[in-house]
């Protein structure tokens, strides 16, 4: 209590500022410099405050100066009666506020934010509730009256640093990543004094980890930051294990899985700049890129590309992607064009009724798709789902008059050859090639599928149509000279995407 307090969050000032002949001082948990006199003037209004709720809760003509004087027996009911009922309200509220946000992801990728995170109340209020209950340990005589007071002390000091730390999410400021280590490895020493709090406790460590990679990343240390990135991964997944299995803590784990999912992009960046000497600001460009897309909101896509979770499996598919520039592979088909570009290949089985009378039959055909993997940048291709793949319904195969009347027709679509481009595909190194970053989902390919086989049904009655089956993502190698050149292997059936793709659409690495 004898240190200063931030007078925008309510925080502890750190002892070397305090020290410093500077008339100012920065806060460690939410980054505002302010005056040390107005930090004072905080400190003094803040325990003023805490008086004040002291002489309301407790009987008249006692001073905690002079609880060491007073018998244990006269403090334990003092306690009991006049304090727990109170500190144990504010607990219980902050307790359930902090279980909430502990159900959110708690870290961003460079560049990027998320005001998703919402929290319910102020840090200054949380800190102050730290404030009143750390003023009180003096009156908890035995051992569960104490531990009472420190998870009640600790829960509140986490749960405003907590609070600190979703509103640094809503912000690409400099600087914000140091705040957040500082802020998630201080998280992780209240929550350890918790009792059934030590995952919480390894997650924020990790957190912290992950959160000191990226400061050194973004200060250009892409060697140094890669360490970082691959304890606080190991650390996630670790505790991503013991959250799986726990019923209590089950709203942790797709948090915790989005955020070891983020540590494993940034420990594969930070291998790509350090082992090929690139720009680290110029790699993280790319990230900047994929979240700053103006995906729709509305309509019948607006579920799917407003969900921000969507975000891990493409920056799954960027790691995949960054791993093959480091010496990995990708599922890449045959061909000489230098980039490679991402399409979804699609299993599509469909039956339709051919012959008359005695001849009439059902025939069963399975066709592949591709789909280009970037059409969800593509506003056409959510409305004309068409046009993000191959249309293979648009080519009738070449039949005799007669075949529709005997039932001799095979096939009423028109695949040129896709089937046989698709299954070139083998795991390869890309060499020096280019790559496109793919943009959309594996349920998103899914979707504009189902939307163009709709469309096709409905103008064609005897077509009867299967659940399509996202195989894969492969990468078609292409030459691109202003805009995309598909290889001879997709004939005409060029998704229209394709052809309006410009050089400049694509994001490579």
């Amino acid at each position: 209590m004898v240190a200063l307090r931030c007078k925008h969050c309510g925080a502890p000032l750190e002892r070397k500022d305090l020290e410093s002949g500077s008339a100012y001082v920065t806060c460690p948990s939410c980054g505002t410099t302010q005056q040390k006199v107005d930090a004072k003037a905080y400190m003094d209004q803040m325990m003023g405050q805490i008086q004040s709720w002291i002489s309301k809760a407790i009987p008249g003509g006692f001073s905690l100066s002079q609880t060491e004087n007073v018998d244990s027996i006269a403090r334990f009911n003092i306690f009991n009666s006049n304090i727990r009922p109170r500190i144990e309200t504010e607990y219980t509220e902050y307790r359930f506020a902090a279980n909430s946000l502990l159900a959110c992801g708690l870290m961003v990728l460079p560049f990027t934010t998320d005001k998703t995170v919402a929290p319910a109340h102020s840090p200054s209020k949380a800190f102050e509730f730290n404030a009143r209950a750390k003023s009180v340990y003096p009156l908890a005589v035995d051992a569960e009256s104490r531990d009472f007071v420190t998870s009640a002390e600790e829960m509140g000091s986490a749960y405003a640093l907590l609070i600190n730390n979703a509103k640094l999410l809503h912000e690409d400021k400099p600087g914000r990543y140091a705040l957040m280590a500082n802020n998630f490895s201080e998280m992780s020493k209240s929550f350890s004094k918790i009792k059934g709090y030590g995952p919480m406790a390894e997650r924020f460590s990790a957190l912290a980890k992950v959160s000191e990679g990226c400061d050194r990343l973004l200060n250009g240390n892409a060697a140094e930051s890669r360490q970082y990135f691959a304890d606080g991964l190991s650390e996630l997944e670790a505790v991503k294990a013991k959250v799986s299995s726990d019923l209590g803590l089950g709203m942790m784990f797709g948090a915790v899985s989005g955020e070891a999912s983020q540590a494993r992009i940034l420990a594969d960046l930070s291998d790509f700049v350090a082992k090929n000497g690139g720009d680290p600001m110029k790699t993280l460009d790319t990230i900047h890129r994929i979240m700053s897309f103006e995906y729709p909101s509305a309509g019948g896509w607006g579920f799917l590309l407003g969900n921000k979770d969507r975000f891990n499996e493409v920056f799954e598919n960027l790691s995949a992607v960054l791993a093959a520039k480091n010496g990995g592979a990708l599922p890449i088909a045959s061909g000489a064009g230098q980039y490679l570009i991402p399409f979804w290949d699609i299993d599509l089985r469909y039956s339709f009724q051919t012959g008359s009378l005695f001849s009439k039959k059902s025939v069963e055909v399975v066709e592949d798709l591709l789909v280009q993997a970037d059409f969800v940048i593509d506003r056409e291709c959510l409305s004309d789902p068409a046009s993000a793949l191959t249309d293979i319904f648009s080519i009738k195969p070449v039949k005799s008059i007669l075949a529709g009347v005997t039932g001799k027709e095979t096939s009423i679509s028109g695949g040129e050859g896709i089937g046989r481009l698709s299954s070139t595909a083998a795991m390869n190194s890309p060499g020096s090639r280019r790559i496109a970053v793919p943009l959309s989902t594996k349920r998103e390919a899914e979707k504009v599928v189902n939307d163009y086989l709709q469309a096709r049904a409905s103008s064609d009655g005897k077509l009867k149509l299967s659940k399509p089956y996202v195989k894969s993502l492969i990468y078609v190698p292409c030459d691109v000279d202003g805009a995309v050149r598909a290889p001879e292997g997709f004939g005409a059936l060029v998704p229209k995407r394709t052809r309006r793709t410009g050089a400049q659409q694509l994001i490579v690495i």
